[in-house]
């Protein structure tokens, strides 16, 4: 798994808890912006102003910079080999350093971008998969496992 495999993923994953991290901060900042602008704080409301555009930006690029010091953590990821083998039941997972099995029961839930799958395990771990490596027929089998 190459760093932007890995930064792909964990931001897919993590996605909605940002999201909502951002959302009510921004919140509290709109209402206590409104609230300057109400009292004549004029000095206050352009910070304010300035502290939401900018959130999102230094949110997200403090989440990139603590992947990259994770990944960098994290030799036996690096040179990995990961493959995936799809049975009726379940996917198998083979790596270098071991395997594991999962039931497809086992995931809540399946995102499904442009460039890739992740199948979720829990709120923050899932199992990235490169749609350049798959087949229709395997993506039509995902998509039918984990329906909208």
């Amino acid at each position: 798994m190459t760093i932007d495999e890995y930064t792909r993923m964990a931001m897919k994953v993590t996605e909605k808890s940002r999201r909502l991290i951002i959302a009510i901060a921004e919140t509290i900042w709109i209402l206590l912006g409104v609230a300057a602008f109400v009292l004549k704080q004029y000095s206050i409301t352009v910070f304010l102003g300035v502290t939401i555009i900018a959130y999102p930006l230094l949110i997200d690029y403090l989440y990139k910079r603590k992947l990259k010091k994770t990944f960098a953590a994290m030799p036996a990821g690096q040179n990995e080999h990961i493959r995936y083998e799809f049975y009726p039941d379940h996917v198998l997972l083979l790596t270098n350093h071991g395997d594991g099995s999962y039931k497809y029961s086992d995931f809540i839930k399946m995102l499904e971008t442009k460039d890739e799958i992740v199948l979720l395990l829990s709120r923050n771990q899932g199992l990235l998969i490169l749609k350049e490596n798959c087949s229709q027929e395997l993506l039509d089998f995902l998509r039918g496992k984990f329906p909208k």
